[in-house]
């Protein structure tokens, strides 16, 4: 809850009693107060937005030391922050076309702090703390309602289309990846070493394909704590290059390498990617 000191008389009051304040204490005077933490001065309506203030662990911590605090993370915080944007929306959006009653009354709940998101909570408060009639408290609450639907569509039509956007761009790389399969092996020179040339014989002269998730799994499966990304694809790049009998891959090579390693990695049922820890799937 945000405390103010009026400016005029010195008297502190918290958010919610300010109005009541200059029409009786100071009745007749324009309202100006300041914020007891920030020590922030407000003059007329500016109070009413100045809805959270900095902490008393910010307050008195040593900057000059260079000593700074982490604000500890609270959700019901969070969750009261976006019930009093959706009131801020109401006000600013000419849609609802408010009476003057109902424009009055969500101007006062602009300047308190723990409106609760309830219905039946909501209209007991407003009855009692704010002397609001139940008929107006269920307009109140029923504009409040739409908005409030209104940004969880929104929202979730944003979330669809992020969705949608990567099954495309999945969709598009695997389309790719299998054209790029298909397509016939262009003809290069003689002189240069091809990969299919040096490819993928074994010992005895028979070509045999590089078998990707039997060794992704081999070397996982030594290492009980798991393994760093980087060290697997180190590992299997060595493993890789004995593979094509030559020592170190040429750049169209390595290129290759990179986009099946991450592709095998991927479709590797029995491993799991845990950040840059790969670990054998539980």
């Amino acid at each position: 809850m945000v405390f103010f000191t009026c400016n005029i008389c010195g008297e502190s009051a918290k958010k919610p009693a300010v109005e009541k304040h200059y029409q009786t204490r100071c009745r007749g005077k324009d309202i100006n107060v300041s914020c007891m933490d920030c020590l922030k001065d407000f003059y007329g309506q500016e109070y009413v937005a100045h809805t959270k203030c900095i902490s008393e662990a910010q307050k008195y911590a040593s900057q000059s030391q260079g000593f700074a605090t982490k604000e500890p993370r609270n959700k019901n915080a969070q969750k009261q922050e976006s019930w009093m944007d959706i009131i801020r929306a109401i006000l600013d959006n000419s849609e609802y076309k408010l009476s003057s009653d109902v424009r009055s009354a969500f101007v006062k709940l602009q300047s308190v702090d723990n409106v609760p998101r309830k219905k039946a909570k909501f209209e007991n408060f407003v009855g009692n703390c704010m002397r609001m009639p139940h008929r107006q408290a269920s307009q109140v609450w029923d504009i409040l309602e739409k908005e409030l639907n209104k940004m969880k569509d929104a929202k979730q039509a944003e979330l669809a289309r992020i969705k949608a956007e990567k099954v495309a761009a999945l969709q598009k790389q695997q389309k790719e990846d299998a054209e790029e399969e298909e397509a016939p092996p262009k003809k290069k020179s003689k002189l240069e070493p091809t990969e299919d040339a040096a490819t993928e014989e074994s010992a005895n002269g028979v070509s045999s394909d590089f078998d990707w998730p039997a060794q992704l799994t081999k070397i996982v499966t030594k290492q009980p704590d798991g393994i760093f990304l980087e060290k697997l694809r180190k590992k299997l790049l060595k493993k890789y290059a004995k593979h094509l009998s030559v020592e170190d891959l040429s750049e169209k090579q390595a290129k290759k390498f990179q986009k099946r390693f991450d592709k095998q990695l991927k479709l590797a049922d029995s491993l799991q990617v845990d950040g840059d820890l790969v670990k054998v799937a539980s």
